[in-house]
């Protein structure tokens, strides 16, 4: 929304979007993403994930490809839409847990997250360059972003379709009979029963279940509090950059660039430590408080330099906390099903958040800026409340790990819970 600011031809100026119908615009993706995530997931454990996770990547491309042709509100309102149904399902979670013991998944989801971050760096580099062809072609530097990002994305979509490997039992392509044989037995799999064969044992009634189990619930309240301060980062940095000083649209690209970059090292970092000590809770408690130290420097310092510290800070606070929060989720659970349900319920609420950033936080609450310390600081709130949920979190499955090993194993748990 900064691209070619100065001459106005950023997609708000050429479309005539307000700020307001550009924060609606925003908000549907999360509307569409709340309603059609459980679906999408518990797609995913019926079909070949595979070929799911690469039909979701193609749609999406499409109708990212098709933004270009944005001139009017309700364009933008309905390819937002559109977004959110077709990019439903892509986290990773549930697909990571066939082939990754518990202990494992965090550092692959964070690998896996840190497309987020690297997105981010790299389009503050790409916009940067692509705003210097502005107009060229009878196309705006924003059109372009759209293009160039639409068609790239088919390509890899459609690599995945023949690349990427569906199941273990499946992949007969990619692994030999005993390379499947291993796996299966690294992951405890009963050699009697598929995990397809499970799945189609589960009824509707089952999955709803996992509403009742309140775990769930405090899962959702702690993916929910990172997710909003994440989005934050990711709609809203280009603004919070050009508010603490005087700077260009071009040089407000480049500097987004360090935060994003900062946040995925962290990401990288701090996962792999969550797998190598089988530990989620602190790390997550850790990384939220950090994250609040930032938001507070962001919000109170006056020196241009030390608040670009602080958006630092809060980077790499802010986005280790969401494949770990994630991580976590899918690791309380242990039936396929179950993890696809859970990990589906956990993302969809979560994207509340998301619809509370764009539509109230920032360029939703005009009054807030320049310096956004209202928002920041109920971002950084919400990482307090982060904290908290791991800490009530990691105490229960504390208590649970003790009956475990005092009772033995139960219907619904076999091992034991990673803290």
């Amino acid at each position: 929304m900064t691209m070619n600011a100065a001459e106005k031809h950023t997609l708000a100026d050429t479309a005539g979007l307000t700020a307001q119908e550009n924060n609606i615009g925003l908000g549907l993706f999360y509307v569409a993403y709340i309603i059609f995530e459980v679906p999408s997931n518990l797609m995913m454990a019926r079909v070949n994930p595979a070929y799911w996770i690469a039909r979701i990547m193609i749609t999406w491309s499409i109708v990212t490809g098709c933004m270009a042709a944005i001139s009017k509100p309700w364009h933008f309102y309905l390819l937002r839409f559109l977004l959110g149904v077709f990019e439903a399902g892509f986290w990773p979670a549930f697909y990571n847990t066939l082939w990754y013991r518990p202990e494992e998944i965090s550092s692959r989801i964070g690998v896996t997250y840190l497309a987020g971050p690297a997105s981010g760096a790299f389009g503050g580099l790409i916009s940067a360059g692509i705003q210097l062809i502005d107009t060229r072609g009878g196309l705006y530097g924003w059109q372009y972003l759209f293009i160039i990002s639409g068609v790239i994305s088919v390509v890899f979509g459609l690599a995945t379709i023949f690349y990427l490997p569906s199941t273990p039992e499946k992949s007969t392509r990619f692994l030999t009979e005993n390379e499947r044989l291993r796996i299966k037995r690294r992951l405890q799999i009963d050699n009697q029963e598929t995990v397809e064969e499970r799945n189609m044992k589960r009824t509707m009634a089952q999955v709803l279940s996992e509403l009742k189990d309140f775990k769930v619930w405090l899962f959702c309240v702690l993916y929910f509090t990172p997710v909003m301060a994440a989005t934050s980062l990711g709609y809203f940095l280009p603004k919070i950059v050009s508010e603490i000083g005087t700077f260009t649209s071009i040089q407000v690209s480049l500097m987004c660039i360090p935060p994003y970059v900062f946040g995925g090292v962290m990401v990288f970092i701090i996962t792999k430590c969550s797998d190598h000590f089988h530990s989620r809770g602190w790390f997550i408690i850790g990384c939220s408080c950090v994250s609040f130290v930032g938001f507070c420097i962001l919000s109170f310092s006056q020196p241009v330099g030390a608040r670009y510290f602080g958006l630092m800070i809060l980077a790499g606070g802010t986005y280790p906390t969401v494949p770990l929060a994630m991580a976590w989720t899918a690791n309380s659970k242990e039936d396929p099903v179950a993890v696809a349900s859970a990990t589906g319920i956990v993302s969809s609420v979560a994207n509340f958040g998301a619809l509370i950033c764009t539509f109230a936080l920032y360029s939703g609450w005009p009054s807030d800026a320049p310096r956004y310390i209202g928002s920041n600081m109920i971002n950084g709130g919400a990482m307090l409340v982060a904290a908290l949920s791991a800490l009530i979190l990691r105490i229960h499955l504390s208590r649970a790990n003790n009956t475990i090993r005092k009772e033995g194993p139960t219907l619904d748990r076999k091992n034991l819970y990673i803290l």
